[in-house]
């Protein structure tokens, strides 16, 4: 009896032990919203192009958007943020790996989602329209007419209704934003780049990148726009990353020059702006070292060349233009040369290098007029910083895993070799988040980019290794969206 009593006395000991064991430990564990200091997230609102509406492999869908950028820092503050969502395989079909040996080739999914949630009441949380450039903040044209007009869906996708609000930043205002991420300018130079200098968005001559005094004066009609006079909302704006750094126009020339040097090739002859015939002259050394940058959307074209029979032209069901021998070597006799739509070379670079230094100043200048309330985000000083451990240390490590820029075996860029993977975007928000809490007093947590899904299947050493990249049927004009 006396040991029945013990072990009566011994339980109920064990249960109020765990009782207040667990009732403290319910105290110390309770999960406490992140702090945002000055910067008040309840109503958050993303203004910006493609890469601010979570576009991944050339393409728009559901399992990209859940990662972008504002989606990942809003799950991060605990706050709503709708976007407008798109069924696989997105807008356009996604990019998908099609064949890895003997080249790899990428093509298009030949199937096309759709928006899944277009009777949302309210403007999107996320107004990142793909295509967008900075004029497009501010334009009041018919969303369905600038869809048909610019041959992009995402106008009329994204916005839907003019009585919404008859430009982006108007939408975006009408949510009365508490917090807002503006990510624009890229696709001003961009376009420029990645048609390999053919075309622009300047709207004099629609040759080059946007001119630096429309770009000045729109960013800061966007800037007073957008700004509180009171200062209660706060602002991240971003700047735009050089592209030098991004795998669009670091894969192709190396790799090509690896392959000519093995042949005895010293050089390609190559259409310079504006001419038929070619006059530029890239040497292996000038392709290895980025002096000529060869685009993505070429790549498939290097297997044709010095080829005598016109494949070129053929495959892309044209007339060869008047000066042109396609009986003579593609790519290596001046009266066929490589094509100017595939080539950025030392002028094209310096037009683009430029644009990109004006417009990021034009940014900053806006940033510090409005410093009280607004905080630059250097998505150009990371990249930069990512591409110099490359090359110092082989990469930089975070969260335990090796990123660089490397199309593909990076992990940092997707198929189209512009936009972020899941986890790039990941990087993306930290940078985001980091120049927040340090400008606005807040202590929200980083991203761990480990936790996120890869978004390319496939394991780096299936890659081929000497092999084309083919880009089957991709244009430029798919990869800026």
């Amino acid at each position: 009896m006396k040991r029945t009593n013990r072990i009566v006395v011994l339980l109920i000991s064990v249960l109020l032990i765990t009782f207040i064991g667990c009732e403290d430990r319910s105290d110390l564990t309770a999960p406490q919203p992140p702090k945002t200091g000055d910067a008040d997230f309840s109503k958050f609102v993303s203004i910006g192009n493609s890469l601010t509406a979570g576009y991944q492999n050339s393409s728009l869908y559901e399992k990209s958007q859940m990662y972008s950028f504002g989606k990942l820092i809003a799950d991060q503050v605990g706050t709503d943020y709708v976007q407008p969502l798109i069924s696989e395989p997105g807008i356009p079909g996604k990019l998908q790996i099609e064949s890895l040996s003997p080249d790899l080739v990428i093509g298009k999914n030949p199937g096309t989602g759709a928006p899944t949630n277009l009777d949302y009441a309210a403007p999107y949380n996320n107004l990142g329209v793909p295509g967008a450039i900075l004029y497009d903040l501010v334009d009041t044209t018919d969303y369905q007419q600038k869809s048909e007009a610019r041959k992009n869906p995402f106008f009329s996708v994204v916005l839907r209704s003019q009585q919404l609000g008859n430009n982006i930043i108007k939408q975006a205002l009408a949510l009365q934003p508490t917090f807002i991420t503006l990510w624009i300018g890229n696709n001003d130079v961009l376009g420029y780049a990645t048609s390999g200098g053919t075309r622009g968005t300047d709207p004099a001559t629609g040759k080059l990148p946007t001119d630096v005094p429309t770009f000045t004066a729109l960013y800061n009609m966007v800037g007073a726009a957008i700004t509180d006079p009171t200062g209660a909302r706060k602002i991240a704006a971003a700047n735009i990353p050089d592209v030098k750094n991004i795998p669009f126009f670091t894969t192709v020339g190396p790799k090509l020059a690896v392959g000519l040097e093995a042949m005895g090739v010293p050089a390609i002859v190559y259409q310079k702006n504006g001419e038929i015939v070619g006059t530029g002259v890239a040497t292996t050394s000038d392709l290895k070292e980025g002096k000529i940058l060869l685009t993505l959307t070429g790549g498939g074209y290097t297997s044709l060349l010095g080829d005598t029979s016109g494949k070129y032209y053929a495959s892309l069901g044209i007339t060869p233009p008047d000066g042109i021998d396609i009986t003579k070597p593609f790519g290596f006799d001046p009266t066929n040369p490589w094509p100017d739509v595939f080539t950025l070379d030392e002028s094209e670079i310096d037009v683009t290098e430029e644009a990109t230094k004006a417009f990021n100043k034009i940014i900053s200048d806006v940033v510090n007029l409005y410093s009280a309330s607004w905080v630059l985000v250097d998505v150009n000083g990371f990249f930069n910083e990512l591409k110099n451990a490359e090359m110092t240390t082989g990469g930089m490590v975070i969260n335990g895993i090796n990123f660089t820029t490397a199309y593909i075996t990076g992990g940092t860029f997707g198929l189209d070799g512009v936009h972020p993977t899941t986890q790039g975007y990941g990087i993306i928000a930290n940078v985001f988040i980091d120049a927040i809490n340090k400008n606005f007093g807040a202590s929200i947590p980083n991203i761990n980019v480990s936790t996120l899904p890869p978004s390319i299947p496939l394991a780096k050493t299936s890659l081929p290794k000497n092999g084309n990249i083919i880009l089957k049927d991709i244009t430029w004009e798919d990869i800026i969206m």
